[in-house]
């Protein structure tokens, strides 16, 4: 009989690492993360959300694709289990950096009502305010400045 539960319990183990990654996430999880372009990086996952140009000029107003969007990247998330993750919100470098800090925190609340919203646990969510600290485009540009409005979501390892 020992032998029996102490073979249970090889297989279960067995299973659950085939079902495990290196980095704590499962192989569904990661096909999720993949499926909306989040990329791997030294944080965990992250994917930011430039690429739908989330706010305009001095604006934490979402439009409603992009609100769609969120909701869709949420609902996948409660549906493979992925429930913890932080929201970075960024500016571009115009303006006071004081107010761009408060301005990208607002970003990133914005974007967690949306998962709220769409059942992500207020809980769950860590907000950070960046400012213009982490540009991923150049801001002496018209393109560059609409591209760092944005805000990342980050999954950890």
């Amino acid at each position: 009989m020992r032998v029996v539960i102490l073979l249970v319990c090889m297989l279960t183990l067995t299973a659950c690492q085939l079902f495990q990654t290196r980095d704590g996430l499962n192989s569904e999880q990661i096909a999720v993360l993949q499926k909306y372009g989040f990329q791997l990086s030294d944080e965990g996952w992250e994917f930011g959300l430039a690429a739908k140009v989330l706010f305009q000029f001095d604006s934490d107003e979402i439009a409603a694709d992009s609100q769609q969007t969120i909701a869709n990247i949420t609902q996948d998330f409660l549906d493979v289990g992925i429930s913890g993750l932080t929201l970075e919100g960024h500016t571009d470098t115009f303006g006071d950096p004081a107010y761009n800090i408060i301005l990208s925190e607002r970003r990133a609340m914005a974007v967690a009502e949306v998962m709220i919203s769409s059942g992500m646990s207020r809980e769950n969510i860590q907000v950070r305010g960046m400012g213009g600290s982490k540009p991923i485009a150049d801001n002496s540009t018209l393109n560059g400045r609409s591209e760092n409005r944005r805000v990342t979501i980050i999954v950890a390892n």
